[in-house]
């Protein structure tokens, strides 16, 4: 054998060695990605999961969210201050989600689930309302508020369709 046979057989053991180490980060890569993705969801969740758990612990949140999900009582102001930080602190949450969603770091069933609430709290005019200031303002601005307002338009939309169908199932005449 050659100089030149043995220099080609170890240009090409080198370049199989390459090849070998590139699939082994890539592989070593997409498994770090996958861990990344299930500790960012796992924060995510958790931190949405503490606003939540925040009615549950405080039976002063508890008795005013009460009174706007269930109850339609009014609220005094400090009330409405206590509920309108809860809300807002939930909506930062939600925010927090859909970016990690659109950078691929959330799945959307867990959105799914994250947008059904925000949606039931957007029936409520003390949250609507709230929203369109904080849009009005610019807090949710982008595609966050554009998801959320998207939200409101389906969740109006099936509303008036669930209103529709009462109403023509008590006998009542609907306007379409």
């Amino acid at each position: 054998m050659t100089l030149a046979a043995f220099y080609s057989i170890g240009q090409t053991i080198a370049v199989v060695a390459i090849l070998a180490s590139l699939i082994a980060i890539f592989w070593q890569q997409q498994h770090a990605n996958k861990i990344a993705r299930v500790q960012n969801l796992e924060g995510l969740t958790t931190a949405y999961a503490d606003s939540l758990r925040d009615i549950m612990n405080s039976d002063e949140l508890a008795t005013i969210f009460r009174k706007v999900m269930f109850e339609d009582q009014p609220l005094t102001p400090v009330e409405t201050t206590r509920i309108l930080f809860y809300f807002n602190i939930m909506l930062t949450g939600h925010q927090k989600a859909w970016s990690a969603f659109e950078n691929g770091l959330y799945d959307a069933q867990s959105l799914k689930s994250v947008d059904a609430n925000t949606a039931w709290y957007l029936t409520k005019p003390i949250f609507l309302n709230e929203w369109k200031r904080a849009r009005r303002t610019d807090l949710y601005s982008g595609s966050f508020g554009d998801h959320i307002e998207s939200l409101i338009s389906a969740t109006m939309s099936h509303t008036a369709l669930g209103t529709a169908d009462a109403e023509t199932s008590q006998g009542g005449e609907t306007n379409k």
